[in-house]
């Protein structure tokens, strides 16, 4: 990928628009069952909750993947970003973060595995760069089905917001609206 590229963020709202197809297939293959919902919920979400919103990543006008995030009062909670399997590779993931970021004057928030192994590790480091913070509080992800675990994950951060003072007051936004924990 030339360096010249830009990635840009368009938005997704309309139960007609072409791209909410992309963004299924590469949702669905890019996310383990565990780690999201099914997609008529996320249709759902775009069509019944304005605080959910949906940006296909276009690269000079094609679809290159996709993030969904919430917009709560002080933040933003990035909930699934994928690059398209075609896409990925090049820089494209960095540039598609940097272009949600400049879109939100709020600080941004969002959930990372444990880094256990080279792959989650790599996925921090590369959050890292883009000037995410790693939490050290322990955070647990509520399941996306009934019946299912709860799974250990850290928080990042971009931005000012101190987890020091606010962890509880955003780990229970982000439950509560998003996963519907009470």
């Amino acid at each position: 990928m030339s360096a010249n590229q830009v990635i840009s963020s368009k938005p997704v709202r309309e139960m007609t628009d072409p791209l909410l197809d992309l963004v299924e297939k590469t949702y669905d293959s890019s996310f383990p069952e565990e780690e999201r919902r099914d997609f008529s919920l996320v249709r759902r979400l775009l069509a019944e909750d304005s605080r959910f919103e949906m940006y296909a990543l276009l690269r000079e006008g094609i679809y290159v993947g996709f993030i969904t995030g919430w917009q709560f009062e002080g933040f933003v909670y990035v909930e699934h970003f994928a690059i398209d399997e075609s896409a990925r590779n090049g820089g494209i993931g960095a540039k598609a973060m940097t272009s949600f970021l400049a879109l939100h004057e709020d600080p941004v928030v969002l959930e990372v595995e444990m880094p256990a192994d080279e792959m989650s590790k790599r996925r921090i480091g590369f959050y890292e760069r883009l000037g995410f913070v790693l939490d050290h509080h322990v955070y647990f992800q509520p399941p996306y089905r009934k019946g299912e675990a709860f799974l250990e994950m850290r928080l990042m951060t971009h931005g000012a917001l101190d987890l020091e003072r606010s962890f509880e007051r955003v780990k229970i936004l982000i439950h509560q609206n998003v996963y519907g924990v009470k």
